[in-house]
């Protein structure tokens, strides 16, 4: 997003803390302290945070050569820590003007900080209610969140024909079916290659099902991703299926065979770690069960080495069933059991006692992100969720694994993953000490330095370090809330 590249940032204490005066401060109050010292304002903001103050200051910023990352964030990662750190200082005295606070807020976002930049951005908005930068990182948190109706009213307001902020709208449209707003968009957003298939959903419509308000199958494999049996079009085919992939993929010669529509021209879509080159494609009819649901968005992308890691030496992998999808349904997948289940979306959804939940955002038209921590490191770290990607717990680029104190053995084996594969290169597998998110951990997990491509982790404007992979999920049943926005982790 444009105003969101151009300032970045860390919370430390003493920044965290300055966010919540901005707003919970009356104006009178705020503009008395603004005359205080620093050091006194900074004393009387550390009583409000107690611990929490305390634990961020042990890990403040330090400023180190380029050249060491070991144990250090890396340098992109340092650069906004800096830069924050710039935008705390010059808001000091200065509680009132929006730029300088707009600056905050958008350094805020950028590491993660949603909740204080939210606080901080409310603020400029107030002050200054056509803030473009403030309204496009607040309508960024807003699409997070799945408030798609705050998000498209900000963010249209906002964009100016910025293509990422337009790339956050046309999500907005993709997720709620307005097929002809998202055909407006698309070029301008980046996309025009999807454009054509916009302007036919908008003629016909997408996602009719009929059936069953459920169905349970068992998978034909488990590990290393779940793999089920489908008809496309009547043929009778395999399929895996990721929570990470965005719409229907199809291999590109299955596709053919099975007369599937093409529409437009290629684009990108994110996938297993890194963006593929896809050719926008419209699925007739698949049936999952006794489900048959017509009219699906797809991609055609070449396959035919992602089944040969996933399912060697045995049937092809023809496509794979991903998020936008599933979201039509409750979908539950147990690992434990190879079972899958789709219930129809207003199915009473009743854990057991003792499931654990982990709330999850949606950042972009479909990545399912998650909080966590790796190692021994203390900053919690965006991950996203993909399932279908093989060989690993978690991925990441090796820059993340050097701040958490990891990285390859000598005799280190070369991942022949799915990523690496499509992206013509080749992941290092790693030992992870630890991996937790939310109620969720394990231990001593195995890690896939490169498995996340390193353009990845300032995509959306805001810092993501992982992907989380196939092997986290092997000892649960898996339930997707959409209401909630949580995954439900039961086990036996």
């Amino acid at each position: 997003m444009g105003g969101l590249t151009k300032v970045s940032g860390r919370v430390r204490a003493t920044l965290v803390v300055l966010a919540a005066c901005v707003v919970t401060v009356g104006l009178g109050a705020a503009r008395a302290r603004a005359d205080e010292s620093h050091r006194d304002a900074q004393a009387a903001l550390t009583d409000t945070v107690g611990q929490r103050a305390d634990a961020v200051q042990r890990d403040s910023l330090r400023i180190v050569p380029a050249r060491d990352n070991w144990l250090q964030p890396d340098g992109s990662l340092r650069d906004a820590q800096f830069a924050l750190q710039v935008a705390l200082r010059d808001t000091v005295g200065h509680l009132d003007d929006a730029a300088r606070l707009d600056s905050l807020g958008i350094a805020l976002l950028r590491l993660g900080r949603e909740a204080d930049a939210e606080t901080v951005l409310r603020r400029v908005l107030t002050l200054a209610p056509s803030d473009d930068a403030a309204r496009a990182g607040l309508g960024k948190l807003a699409l997070f969140h799945d408030r798609t109706a705050e998000a498209e009213s900000l963010l249209a307001a906002s964009a100016h024909g910025d293509p990422a902020i337009l790339a956050d709208l046309l999500a907005v449209y993709v997720r709620r079916g307005e097929w002809k707003a998202a055909a407006a968009i698309a070029t301008d957003a980046d996309q025009p290659g999807r454009a054509p298939l916009f302007e036919r959903l908008d003629q016909g419509g997408a996602y009719s099902i009929t059936g069953p308000d459920e169905v349970k199958l068992l998978m034909s494999r488990v590990l290393p991703v779940p793999l089920v049996r489908v008809k496309l079009n009547g043929q009778t085919l395999l399929f895996a299926v990721d929570f990470g992939a965005s719409d229907l993929l199809v291999d590109q010669s299955v596709a053919r065979r099975c007369n599937v529509q093409f529409m437009g021209g290629r684009s990108l879509v994110f996938w297993n770690g890194s963006r593929v080159a896809a050719r926008a494609a419209l699925v007739q009819r698949l049936e999952i069960g006794g489900l048959r649901i017509e009219r699906i968005p797809a991609a055609a992308i070449a396959m035919r080495r992602y089944s040969i890691v996933v399912n060697p030496q045995s049937e092809q992998v023809a496509g794979v069933i991903g998020f936008n999808l599933l979201r039509h349904f409750t979908p539950t997948i147990d690992f434990k059991h190879g079972r899958i289940e789709l219930h129809r979306l207003g199915h009473a959804l009743i854990p057991p006692d003792g499931a654990s939940r982990v709330r999850f955002e949606i950042w972009g038209e479909s990545e399912m992100t998650v909080w966590g921590l790796l190692g021994a490191g203390r900053r919690r770290m965006a991950m996203v969720v993909q399932n279908g990607l093989p060989g690993c717990a978690v991925g990441a680029p090796q820059v993340v694994f050097n701040e958490i104190g990891v990285k390859p053995g000598g005799i280190a084996k070369v991942m022949r993953g799915a990523g690496s594969v499509l992206a013509g290169q080749s992941w290092v597998e790693c030992g992870v000490p630890s991996i937790a998110v939310g109620p969720i951990a394990d231990s001593g997990v195995r890690g896939g330095s490169g498995a996340l491509d390193a353009g990845e982790l300032w995509r959306h404007g805001v810092r993501r370090d992982a992907v989380l992979a196939s092997e986290f999920f092997r000892a649960y049943r898996v339930t997707i809330d959409w209401e909630k926005h949580e995954l439900i982790f039961e086990e036996d």
